[in-house]
């Protein structure tokens, strides 16, 4: 289930739109900018994040600024819900990767939303790999986990790599074995075994869960993670 931050100062006009990404699927938080602006505030791994600016009680450039400021919104699309009058006004440097004008259709909103989450995925695989608070460097062998760098062996991350590039695909031990040690190696399946434990260890911090044992049968790297 991929998870939307809804942030909105009107929640009752805009429910309509919450329950239509309700009933596309979604998971959504709703949240107002004072309460997203608050100490206290922690944000969730969420997909994308939603600003609604129509009626919005904070300077949007503020808060556009305090979303990308949070370690584990950094890497996540933010999008903004603007009015025909509002247009001309937006800054993009602040991290705005895209927008809609309202009035819009609830379903129109979760389809766009599909896409651009697909989309900037896509892109990712090409260099690294980015979900929810994970992300993946291909290039530089590194790992973070909500902007905090984890310490994975060259095997955990080629391990980690392989199965993230096939998300939702069903792996034997044997098959692992072959596609991350190669053909020539003679350990057990165990080592995979062990292998997993240590990264689930490493990666898979509060209610995430990235790589999921499918029973007699293998291991998958989950597309819905995080929980």
């Amino acid at each position: 289930m991929q998870k939307v931050l809804f942030i909105t100062d009107d929640l009752a006009q805009k429910k309509p739109l919450k329950s239509g990404l309700l009933e596309q699927g979604f998971g959504v938080v709703p949240v107002t900018s004072a309460e997203f602006l608050a100490e206290k505030f922690v944000a969730p791994p969420v997909d994308v994040v939603v600003l609604d600016v129509e009626r919005c009680a904070v300077d949007t450039i503020k808060l556009c600024h305090a979303v990308k400021r949070e370690r584990a919104l950094k890497t996540t699309p933010l999008v903004l819900l603007v009015t025909e009058a509002q247009l001309g006004t937006l800054d993009f440097a602040v991290g705005i990767e895209d927008y809609l004008t309202l009035p819009i259709s609830p379903k129109r909103l979760a389809e766009r939303l599909k896409f651009l989450v697909w989309k900037l995925h896509r892109v990712e695989l090409k260099n690294g790999y980015s979900r929810g608070g994970l992300a993946i460097d291909f290039q530089r062998y590194e790992v973070h986990v909500d902007g905090a760098p984890v310490d994975v062996t060259y095997k955990e991350f080629e391990l980690l790599k392989f199965l993230a590039m096939h998300s939702g695909t069903v792996f034997s031990r044997e098959a692992l074995l072959d596609k991350v040690w190669g053909y020539d190696y003679y350990g057990g399946t165990r080592t995979v075994d062990v292998h997993i434990r240590r990264l689930r260890s490493k990666i898979e911090t509060g209610r995430a869960i990235y790589i999921e044992t499918v029973r007699n049968v293998g291991y998958k790297f989950t597309a819905d993670a995080p929980a």
